[in-house]
């Protein structure tokens, strides 16, 4: 369990800077929220947390799982109690495959399980990850969005309209930095910083060339 404050557009020096609990737990293969930490130096970028994980595929090299997560539709965040707007459920299938001891691949296939109008998103993408001593790892990610009209629609429905009505495309072409340190062997600390560049139609809608994301947080775990 910590804390993580969050900026969803670190360029801009006015951007809110918001304080929100991080909470996980592991039972065998379910998992709720983040249970160790490891899954910031994975696609920091644009993978999302889940609520609820079956790891369903967990070898050495292939891990396969399926994720439930609560999304709010009002600025695409988690479900973590203290957003208002609505919510919907999303599924979540990811596969990941290590191509060594530093590259991996990967990609997730995400659904509107609850059909509120946030469609099918699909992301590809790399990762290569370097641990740096005993207690530090750094990683860095790049990857690809996809989505369907649904979703963009739906996640840009506060911006003007295309000239031409929303179709599925690609969104966005996205690299993310993720760093943890561990303090002692229940404490630890992380930072993430993510850019991404819109693309096709999005592109024409969104205010920046690039956007930015970053976290900082404190964690606690209990093993």
């Amino acid at each position: 369990m910590g804390v993580k404050l969050q900026s969803r557009d670190a360029a801009n020096a006015s951007s809110i800077l918001t304080l929100r609990p991080v909470l996980g737990l592991r039972y065998g293969r379910w998992r709720i929220g983040h249970p160790t930490g490891t899954e910031w130096l994975s696609f920091s970028g644009y993978r999302k947390e889940s609520n609820l994980a079956y790891q369903w595929r967990d070898d050495e090299r292939l891990k396969v799982g399926l994720s439930l997560r609560v999304q709010n539709l009002q600025d695409n965040s988690s479900f973590d109690g203290f957003s208002s707007g609505q919510n919907t459920l999303r599924g979540r299938v990811s596969v990941n495959y290590k191509l060594d001891r530093h590259w991996s691949l990967g990609s997730d296939l995400t659904q509107d399980l609850m059909d509120r109008g946030d469609g099918t998103t699909l992301s590809v993408g790399a990762a290569y990850g370097l641990p740096l001593s005993d207690r530090s790892a750094l990683s860095l990610s790049a990857g690809l969005n996809w989505a369907t009209a649904d979703h963009w629609a739906t996640q840009w429905r506060k911006a003007p309209a295309p000239a031409e009505p929303w179709h599925s495309g690609l969104g966005s072409l996205g690299v993310g930095m993720s760093y943890r340190y561990a303090l002692t062997p229940q404490w630890a600390w992380f930072g993430t910083l993510g850019s991404s560049r819109p693309l096709g139609q999005v592109q024409t809608v969104s205010p920046h060339n690039l956007n930015w994301q970053g976290q900082l947080g404190l964690l606690y775990f209990s093993r």
